[in-house]
């Protein structure tokens, strides 16, 4: 984006917990002229001051009524952020939001030539392997884990991103890989695992883990939207540690496990309701998957605030 110059900035997914961290930064912010918001629905306790816009981003034929609706509010920037943390019952209406969404949402942004495109995704999509490099960097490969669909799907997405930048490689898209976001107001795989204060982990391993606090999540889906770099980033905190230390710093306690107690102990939750880190993710807890956050440093000017230790404090609360 030009210096100097205010903008229109357009948002899918503002209920989500990047929706709901980064809305108002984008309303104080005096460089945002307007903000528009894409969804089936008005989101509760969506400020006056926003311009709503319907849109059913599952709905045939949306790609060509979002786009008018890009054009027709001049939208110079979008942010699409329409994904699924919670717990779902339905895995497939979860794959075709994010997919099928995502694949409606850049061809709209394609046909109506939107400036800025920034997508959220996560670290954890280059998988925890015995034989990785100690910091992945943003070129690494990325590898699926059988049967999790959070994972699964968020790769497909970032592949059509990727096509999508290519294909349109005059338009500024913009993809921020963030480690796992904790604190007080997120809801996702880890915060729920960690809020069960007990969790099982694999006996004999305890690897570095990173997280990101989620107000500096938000702040560097901010950046993005002025920063003149394009590109995948790496989103993380400050530091590293065991994942048994983030475990306890945030309440919680870790209950190493042999294989076959662990796998009883992961079914005995997931029978009881309670969320649990499924046997297919384990090497989570085996290995270390650390990210390197260089380029966002350098490109976005991204520093965190708060280290990991801090961070995963603010899950006590």
């Amino acid at each position: 984006m030009r210096a100097g110059r205010t903008i229109r900035v357009g948002l899918t997914g503002a209920s989500s917990d990047l929706g709901r961290l980064l809305m108002p930064k984008l309303l104080d912010d005096e460089r945002v002229e307007e903000l528009v918001v894409f969804d089936v629905s008005r989101p509760d306790g969506l400020p006056a001051p926003v311009h709503f816009e319907r849109v059913d981003l599952l709905r045939p034929g949306v790609d060509v009524e979002l786009s008018r609706a890009l054009g027709a509010t001049r939208v110079d920037a979008l942010f699409h952020l329409a994904f699924v943390n919670s717990r779902v019952h339905r895995a497939a209406f979860a794959h075709e939001l994010e997919v099928l969404g995502t694949l409606n949402v850049l061809a709209a942004a394609g046909q109506a030539r939107v400036g800025r495109l920034i997508v959220p995704s996560l670290t954890a999509l280059y998988g925890a392997r015995r034989q990785a490099a100690a910091y992945l960097p943003e070129s690494s490969a990325l590898h699926p884990v059988p049967g999790i669909r959070f994972v699964n799907d968020r790769i497909e997405v970032e592949r059509a991103v990727a096509e999508f930048a290519e294909r349109f490689s005059d338009l500024e898209v913009l993809t921020l890989r963030f480690a796992p976001i904790v604190g007080e107001r997120s809801n996702n795989p880890f915060t729920r695992l960690v809020r069960t204060k007990v969790v099982p982990t694999v006996l004999g391993f305890d690897p570095l883990w990173q997280v990101v606090h989620e107000d500096d999540a938000a702040r560097a889906l901010h950046l993005a939207l002025h920063t003149r770099a394009k590109g995948v980033f790496n989103i993380v905190g400050e530091g590293v540690a065991p994942v048994s230390a983030l475990l306890q710093q945030a309440g919680a306690t870790p209950v190493p496990l042999p294989g076959p107690l662990l796998r009883s102990a992961i079914a005995a939750m997931e029978a009881a309701g309670l969320p649990a880190s499924p046997w297919a993710l384990m090497d989570f807890f085996r290995y270390a998957w650390l990210a390197d956050g260089t380029r966002a440093a350098r490109e976005l000017h991204f520093l965190p605030h708060l280290p990991v230790h801090e961070a995963m404090a603010t899950m006590r609360r």
